[in-house]
């Protein structure tokens, strides 16, 4: 069987391929045939080209423990456009064959080599000879390097693919350069970088980027990244000698608070300038790749406006939509 990519589905073609599942839900409805309710299943699916929706009308309720989310699963049915292309599925079911998981986990679009030697020449830049024996001895390890190159950011709303994390962390870090540069009297910008290329080192333990849904670990719904990248960076810094007492624990803080706020699961707000610098550089990274990610998944010639987001709550309105179909065809090309 012909695997069926999602970047090359149109309106009317008959699907029969594997996909993977990353969301699934039964949604309460009323027939206008029938008074009693009926539900029918909801489905995210996704490959390494793309996402799209999935609905099954009819025995949604009989097939819904058949599989579950992180399964890969044989689908056949046909596309249709309903506020942006769905699968109309007819029949489904779990597959118990041998798959590669690359085939089903999105990717960055980025060049990952050229990202690599950025990383490498942002660790060479540092001054400070303490936190540049610590970026090395964090990014010559043989477990975590590999894990940073090719971990997700996080499991659904930013960064969410192969190499999210790396390209996440390499963002944040070029806005740090910039807010350093303008505040070089109250920012110390070796620290302010470390900070950057480490506040999420944790996801490497939090997340199972072995599966297509990037399922976090026990540890990782346990413990959380912040905690653990605290721990890591700790565990570090014992194996280097006179490691300064005060950059321990400003690199700590920048770790466990870069959330901003408690509610939104920091245990302690930023209190320093590089800390409070850090926060905002990881929301704007993160909330532009969302951004981002609304304009790149449209595919509605008929509308400028994007579908609904519930993280940005807002709907985004694409000006020049002839350029962005361009940018869109042109990352397409790229992965071919």
């Amino acid at each position: 069987m012909e695997k069926q990519f999602i970047k090359d589905l149109k309106v009317g073609d008959r699907v029969k391929s594997l996909f993977g599942v990353t969301k699934k839900a039964l949604v309460n409805y009323r027939s206008s045939s029938s008074k009693a309710p009926g539900q029918y299943m909801k489905l995210h699916l996704l490959d390494s080209s793309g996402s799209i929706e999935g609905r099954i009308w009819d025995g949604a309720v009989e097939v819904s423990d058949l599989f579950n989310e992180g399964d890969v699963v044989l689908v056949e049915g046909n596309v249709a456009d309903y506020n942006g292309l769905q699968i109309n599925i007819t029949r489904i079911e779990k597959y118990e064959g041998a798959v590669d998981p690359a085939m089903f986990q999105q990717c960055t679009p980025k060049n990952r080599r050229e990202m690599v030697e950025k990383l490498n020449s942002l660790v060479h830049s540092v001054k400070n000879v303490y936190l540049k024996k610590l970026l090395m001895l964090i990014f010559e390890d043989k477990d975590y390097y590999p894990a940073y190159i090719n971990a997700p950011a996080a499991q659904k709303i930013h960064h969410a693919y192969i190499g999210g994390l790396l390209e996440h962390s390499l963002e944040v870090a070029k806005i740090c350069e910039n807010i350093a540069a303008n505040y070089s009297d109250v920012i110390e910008r070796d620290l302010l970088i470390t900070g950057a290329l480490l506040h999420d080192i944790g996801k490497i333990k939090e997340y199972d980027f072995s599966s297509i849904s990037f399922e976090m670990t026990d540890i990782g719904k346990l413990v959380g990244h912040l905690i653990l990248g605290k721990e890591m960076v700790d565990e570090k810094i014992r194996e280097i000698n006179e490691f300064p007492e005060h950059l321990k624990l400003a690199i700590g803080h920048m770790i466990i608070s870069h959330h901003g706020e408690k509610e939104w699961g920091s245990p302690e707000v930023p209190k320093t300038m590089e800390a409070f610098a850090l926060f905002h550089a990881d929301l704007l990274s993160a909330r532009l790749n969302q951004f981002a990610g609304l304009i790149r998944n449209h595919h509605d010639p008929e509308t400028s406006w994007t579908p609904w987001d519930k993280f940005l709550e807002r709907s985004a309105y694409i000006q020049n939509y002839t350029a962005v179909r361009k940018i869109q065809d042109d990352i397409a090309a790229s992965r071919d």
